[in-house]
């Protein structure tokens, strides 16, 4: 899983193979957590035609309606923990 794009204290874009996933830091009162989403085919479409464009509105969306228990709020561990690893390695490369 890698990085593809970001928007600082904001979202970050993941891939692994052909999925898509964006880690959007979302607050709810006094509550803060990242939800990870998967792109479904249709977000995933509108991305590879929109670009970055897309994912910024769609980031919005998700903060603006997360909740932990949401649905489409990843909660597989391991999925969870590979996206956690490549946004720590993503950060260190940078610095």
């Amino acid at each position: 899983m890698e990085v593809v794009a970001h928007r600082s204290s904001a979202w970050f874009l993941l891939q692994q193979d052909c999925k898509y996933y964006i880690d959007v830091n979302c607050e709810s009162g006094f509550v803060s957590f990242s939800a990870l989403v998967q792109l479904n085919s249709s977000e995933k479409m509108h991305y590879e035609s929109q670009g970055i464009r897309f994912i910024e509105n769609l980031a919005e969306v998700i903060a603006g309606k997360a909740q932990i228990s949401h649905p489409r709020n990843i909660k597989d561990k391991e999925l969870l923990d590979m996206a956690h690893e490549s946004i720590m390695e993503w950060k260190s490369d940078q610095t």
